[in-house]
């Protein structure tokens, strides 16, 4: 049957963990699936960018008046404004070059997965990248590893992100249906990184 609940959602600046906004909302629940639609407002958010990577966190928690227990979930997010205006690449507003490198996320021996005696090896690529002066980084016709953007995120780099169907993806009856979800689902996995300013659909496709 139905059950009283109350959802709370409280974002907070990260590192130094200052709450920023925080709503509370209460309703009764239907069994099943249940969507919940919440504004939650930040005044004057300081912005993601190359040279000050901001980042909040968005800690949702429920609880149920029949349940002792409580179910949370968080999620880090960046507010950045990017776009291209007249010809030019802008960030918050601000005209920028991008100054690129790109990436297979392909390693010796393993190719997917590094070597042990090297497992941070595709983090010391961005690192690296970050420090000889690149700003952005292309995933060529793969989709990044969830702690790859993390630190995107964390030291400023901007991410160009393609998904597993942009190349040589083979012809077939379901070809479009699969080239549908695999944008879609690495938009809806990627979209809250504040680092991806562009979404790639295809490459070198003729």
């Amino acid at each position: 049957g139905q059950t009283d609940a109350a959802i709370e959602f409280v974002v907070t600046r990260v590192p130094e963990n200052a709450v920023s906004a925080a709503v509370r909302i209460e309703r009764r629940l239907d069994p099943g699936d249940t969507v919940i639609d919440a504004e939650v407002q930040v005044d004057r958010p300081r912005l993601w960018d190359v040279q000050e990577p901001n980042l909040y966190r968005l800690q949702t928690t429920l609880e149920c008046a029949a349940a002792p227990a409580f179910d949370e979930h968080s999620v880090r997010f960046g507010f950045r404004d990017f776009r291209v205006e007249k010809g030019f690449f802008r960030l918050n507003g601000r005209r920028i070059f991008l100054r690129s490198s790109h990436t297979l996320n392909q390693c010796p021996v393993g190719q997917i997965v590094p070597p042990a005696q090297t497992a941070d090896l595709l983090r010391k690529d961005l690192l690296y990248m970050k420090a000889a002066g690149f700003n952005a980084v292309r995933f060529i016709g793969c989709t990044a590893l969830p702690y790859q953007l993390d630190l995107c995120d964390e030291i400023g780099l901007m991410v160009y992100e393609e998904n597993a169907a942009a190349s040589a993806l083979a012809d077939s009856p379901k070809m479009a249906e699969r080239f549908d979800r695999s944008v879609g689902e690495t938009i809806k996995r990627d979209r809250n990184h504040p680092s991806v300013v562009i979404w790639g659909l295809l490459n070198e496709v003729q």
